[in-house]
């Protein structure tokens, strides 16, 4: 065994400088942690050091001590008594086997409990095997499921039993460090060709990087659903805590988090240079360009890069458009580059000068070609699919009837029995399943001192409800509650206004050693002195709810606001609302906000999002009173390339006037809708059992598969449009696939009826176990919305695709045929 005191030998005067560091600004905190340190080992104290040197601000305040011993003493363990572990360069020991953090989740205790529950099970096997059946053992406890985006515990994860894409991710990531595998997450930030993103995981073996979906295991590594969608990324990037190595190209930074470019690995790339200068000429150094691509209707940044002094910078990005924005000192441009043509791009930053008018661009997304290429065989296909089976079934038993007790347990209090309910009513669904009892009744404790002050439907949400945004819960009232004196409160009940003050001179703000997204809880606030902006707002309002002010977050501009002579009035007066806009929406399109319409509000040279309702629409008309200022309003029309047709409409509106704007999207054509995608091999059964192929089943003609949910709405939707159609239809229905589970299906009564009435539509049964995710992921389109309709060529590539509920979908099949 390596001596003990060879532990991070190399890294050892680092980490006590950058410990020294970081710990100026929390004397408090670096006191108290000193005091235990001196009861630890000398290797685990080493290893609190380094964590503690590169934390958050928020991590400090919002945990305690013993949280991150548990991680340390864990990392340390694992590098006594493993020769692998030992022989990682000591840089990718810290930051991948050792660190806590993985992404935005909430930090508990766990890697101890992850290796006792997956130890045997990787006894004697090599990494990349270890790898392979801890991903298995993953998949047997945590499954896919959309949630919000309040990022779980992965010890909550665990209990829970499922979680989107980033905490699957962060679960799989925890088990394998327990493990002492470097593992890390990644993320493509924003698809290009599709809204939304996704997270997975990547492992270090040897030299090199391999990647996996998270509980969605293979019997090889470099293989997932992901990778062909991973090749029209315009970013992938990883996350890292401590200082990034010099081969490293860092694309941006969130407080102390640097992030780093991992596109090379997914899809063809390129350098591209970015060139801002001023009016003059001049090279402008210090510029922030925002590189962003639409997503969810909306700019949104996949990197955020700062230019040299002269001028430039450079970053290596995928095939396809971007929008690029830069802003210094108040000045700001924008422009857009393909990069399929072109591979520089300059800007000149001016003053805000808006020109009211509509402009154009065609956003492209990148073609798909997938640089992975690696595929599991058929027999290793066969064997994941009964061990995915397999494990189904475990964790079905695992979380079938499974509830939270601390839920239960807050219910059955003896006091206030009616506001137990109604304070479970207004958490989240996510909320429910790891809330913590005492820290409920904390709140409640607090707030029925005023539940007489003020009508229910004010009462609960802002005064007795313990969540704010989206920030981890715990007990904070009786905290801020002794942090007054009773003159103080009482002061500032009579002019709330005054709390921001408080704030602002409590509470420091070092966004250097912070991590954006992350939020210091209140009590931490309160405790620690420091916390990021978004942080103290929340704290304006943990603070008026505490004294019986009714308080929020305005969600349409992130206002801090308190309620007064019944209405929410702003904090700050300049978020106050001081003009109109008014968007008519013309005729023939539905306005979706996030989906084909967003504004945005420049604010200190970038724009940010407002945060709309489509409920707010009415007759065609969207009424909003808003601050003044320059907005700017983004329309997009997607097609089923994932290319995009955008307008954009930048205006000013003032303070005191009312605006109209008439908003616009862009049409398509045909042969803009139309896509060219080989299908992967797969097979259907007929009604006697026997198997039919692709090749055989659609031969060398046009044909339209159709994956059916009988009795669902958006089933019947479609085969009553062919009902209404059925001359049109009658043409080609016998070059029409229907593919249902089982025969039942066809004993409902519309499909029933369509099958009478065309008499020779083909009917095709498969389990939608693996095909209908196999098909539906190939055309880009949401498989888990039936029905699944894809239209294939003579070549039987898919031309065309959409699942779900879509008016007028039998026209465009009929056009396409």
């Amino acid at each position: 065994m390596i001596e003990r005191g060879e532990f991070l030998v190399k890294n050892r005067l680092r980490i006590v400088k950058m410990y020294e560091k970081h710990m100026k600004h929390v004397p408090d905190i670096r006191c108290e942690t000193e005091q235990k340190l001196a009861a630890c080992q000398a290797d685990a104290a080493l290893a609190v050091r380094y964590l503690y040197a590169v934390m958050p601000y928020s991590d400090m305040g919002n945990y305690p001590f013993e949280t991150f011993l548990d991680y340390a003493v864990h990392g340390v363990f694992l590098w006594h008594t493993c020769e692998a572990v030992r022989k990682l360069p000591e840089e990718i020991f810290l930051n991948y086997v050792l660190y806590h953090r993985v992404n935005e989740e909430e930090i508990t205790p766990c890697r101890s409990f992850f290796y006792e529950q997956i130890k045997g099970r990787i006894a004697g096997m090599d990494r990349e095997k270890q790898a392979v059946e801890i991903n298995y053992w993953c998949a047997q406890e945590v499954t896919y499921q959309s949630t919000d985006d309040r990022t779980l515990s992965a010890m909550a994860v665990y209990k829970r039993g499922n979680g989107r894409c980033g905490e699957e991710s962060t679960f799989a990531v925890n088990v394998l460090r327990s493990a002492g595998i470097p593992a890390r997450q990644v993320y493509a930030p924003k698809w290009s060709h599709c809204d939304d993103n996704h997270a997975w995981v990547e492992i270090l073996n040897g030299e090199k990087w391999y990647f996996f979906g998270a509980c969605e295991p293979a019997e090889i590594l470099n293989t997932g659903w992901f990778t062909r969608a991973a090749s029209r990324a315009m970013m992938v990037h990883s996350r890292l805590f401590d200082e990034p190595g010099e081969q490293q190209e860092v694309i941006g930074n969130e407080g102390m988090v640097t992030m780093l470019n991992e596109l090379g690995r997914y899809a063809r790339v390129k350098e591209i240079t970015v060139v801002v200068q001023d009016e003059s000429g001049q090279p402008v150094q210090g510029a922030v360009v925002c590189f962003e691509v639409i997503n969810y209707s909306e700019y949104a940044s996949i990197a955020k890069c700062t230019t040299n002094e002269e001028g430039r910078l450079y970053l290596t990005t995928g095939l396809g458009s971007l929008h690029i924005h830069a802003a210094r000192d108040g000045r700001f441009a924008d422009s857009w580059i393909d990069t399929r043509r072109l591979d520089k791009c300059e800007l000149v930053l001016k003053e805000p000068a808006v020109k009211e008018e509509w402009a154009s661009y065609d956003m492209i997304a990148p073609a798909d070609a997938p640089v992975n290429t690696t595929a599991p065989t058929k027999e290793q296909k066969s064997i994941a699919r009964e061990r995915l089976l397999e494990a189904a079934a475990l964790r079905k038993v695992k979380t079938e009837g499974w509830y939270n007790p601390e839920r239960q347990k807050f219910l059955t209090g003896k006091d206030h029995t009616e506001y137990r309910q109604k304070m479970l009513e207004v958490l989240t669904e996510k909320d429910q399943t790891d809330l913590k009892s005492e820290v409920l009744e904390e709140h409640l404790k607090y707030a029925v001192l005023y539940e007489k002050h003020f009508p229910e439907e004010i009462f609960v949400p802002y005064i007795l409800n313990p969540r704010i945004e989206d920030e981890v819960l715990q007990e904070y009232r009786t905290i801020i509650d002794e942090a007054f004196s009773e003159a103080e409160k009482e002061k500032l009940r009579r002019n709330p206004r005054k709390i921001w003050d408080v704030i602002e001179h409590r509470i420091k703000s070092y966004p250097s050693g912070e991590k954006d997204a992350l939020v210091t809880v209140p009590g931490a606030c309160m405790r620690l002195g420091i916390a990021s902006r978004k942080s103290r707002e929340i704290l304006f309002v943990a603070i008026a709810r505490t004294l019986g002010i009714p308080a929020r977050l305005n969600q349409t501009y992130r206002a801090m606001e308190y309620f007064e002579e019944d209405k929410f009035v702003p904090v700050l007066p300049e978020t106050r609302p001081s003009c109109t806009l008014v968007l008519k929406a013309g005729n023939g399109v539905t306005w979706n906000y996030f989906q084909n319409w967003s504004i945005a509000r420049l604010v200190g040279g970038t724009y940010e999002s407002l945060r709309l309702s489509d409920e707010l629409w009415e007759n065609g008309i969207l009424t909003q009173e808003l601050e003044a200022g320059s907005y700017r309003i983004l329309t997009s029309n997607r097609l089923p390339s994932g290319n995009i047709f955008a307008n954009q409409y930048k205006f000013e509106i003032t303070a005191g006037r009312k605006t109209e704007v008439k908003l616009r999207l862009r049409s398509a054509g045909l042969k803009d809708m139309l896509l060219n995608i080989p299908l992967p091999e797969f097979t259907l059964s007929r009604e006697n059992g026997s198997e039919v192929s692709k090749a055989v089943l659609m031969g060398k003609q046009k044909h339209i598969l159709v994956f059916l949910e009988e009795s669902e709405e958006p089933t019947e939707h479609i085969l009553n449009e062919m009902l209404e159609l059925k001359e049109a239809f009658a043409e080609y229905s016998h070059r029409i696939v229907f593919v249902v589970r089982s025969s039942e299906a066809l004993a409902d009564p519309t499909i029933s009826k369509v099958l009478k009435t065309f008499g020779n539509i083909q009917v095709c049964y498969d389990s939608f176990e693996e095909n209908l995710e196999l098909l539906g992921r190939r055309m880009y389109v949401n498989f888990e919305q039936l029905p699944m309709i894809i239209v294939t060529d003579e070549e039987q590539n898919g031309i065309y695709a959409a699942s779900g509920y879509n008016v007028g979908t039998g026209n465009m099949l009929l056009r396409l045929m």
